[in-house]
């Protein structure tokens, strides 16, 4: 059995995001978008094309805990009797997003965009869009929760899917294999598009994970998977994951040598990276380019040909030995 894509609205750059649903042998959906009337609407109506109501979900598997991707679970969870299910390590997340979120936004205010070295108005617009994100989805209460291990299998449709951890979009996201069909549910780890490597705030008060590298390593682990069919957590299915899993991982060793170039050029600050390597992008937009552009530096540093220093509470980057 296939899953049945349902498109849901949202409002963000990555534009709507797609839900899955099994029919048979119990109604289970995998992923429920963003909190919203327009996405509600959507889902409601993907149901009934199917003779389903949100009530009758059995049901409900998130792939990782972006607002996207579990905004309506709580919702869900209150229609009916759908249990929702997410990986351990992404279970905090899912019971209390609103705490988890507000400590986000502290690493970010207090630490990250400080040392970006934004200008205030910069860094204020990031924050307050961040602390927005907050109406999009609500916590979905631990009694309503289960969790899967991230080696473990889940049955859908019939079938036993393998539980694929796949971090570097996020730390937490999960993909699901099925290798007797060769299907496999991306969520956002294989899009058309390359998902941005998302800055964690670092657990505990240790080091900040890079997000990049493990996004790399995570494609060489899926490129060997022998898959037919991607269904992405944005855009249409599509096949040949090896052939896109290539092109997007030579499209960013070729950024990360032209961020490597602008720095032996004498570019050495993250706000001046970002103006030059995305020019192309409105100014009061160029900060969604923030994240990637952290990873190439990222890369670079694991590979000894950068090293990194705090002037005036700011990153600077010089070539290794330069």
């Amino acid at each position: 059995m296939k899953p049945i894509r349902i498109e849901l609205s949202t409002e963000f750059t990555a534009g709507p995001a797609n839900a899955y649903l099994f029919t048979e042998p119990e109604p289970v959906l995998i992923d429920t978008g963003v909190k919203s009337p327009e996405s509600w609407a959507a889902l409601e109506l993907g149901l009934a094309e199917h003779q389903l109501e949100v009530s009758d979900l059995a049901k409900v598997i998130i792939t990782h805990p972006h607002v996207d991707h579990f905004g309506q679970s709580a919702d869900i969870a209150a229609q009916g009797n759908a249990q929702i299910w997410v990986s351990e390590l992404a279970q905090p997340w899912v019971v209390d997003f609103q705490g988890m979120w507000v400590k986000r936004i502290a690493y970010y205010r207090e630490a990250f965009l400080e040392g970006i070295g934004f200008p205030a108005d910069t860094a204020d617009m990031i924050l307050t869009f961040m602390e927005n994100v907050m109406s999009s989805c609500d916590s979905v209460p631990e009694s309503l929760l289960k969790t899967f291990p991230l080696d473990g299998t889940l049955e859908m449709g019939g079938m036993l899917w393998q539980v694929i951890y796949a971090p570097g979009h996020t730390h937490y996201q999960t993909c699901f294999f099925q290798p007797e069909s060769r299907q496999f549910i991306s969520a956002d780890m294989l899009l058309a598009r390359t998902p941005t490597p998302i800055v964690e705030r670092p657990e505990s008060g240790g080091e900040r994970v890079p997000a990049l590298p493990r996004f790399l390593d995570s494609l060489n682990r899926i490129e060997a998977l022998d898959i037919e069919w991607v269904y992405p957590g944005h855009g249409e299915p599509f096949t040949g994951h090896r052939a896109l899993i290539q092109h997007q991982r030579q499209r960013i060793h070729r950024r990360k040598e032209e961020c490597l170039a602008h720095i032996e050029r004498g570019i050495r600050r993250p706000t001046e990276l970002l103006d030059t390597m995305y020019a192309h992008i409105p100014i009061h937009q160029r900060f969604v380019g923030l994240w990637m552009l952290v990873g190439y530096l990222d890369l670079l540093k694991a590979e000894g040909r950068i090293t990194e220093s705090v002037v005036d509470g700011i990153w600077h980057y010089h070539t290794a030995g330069g």
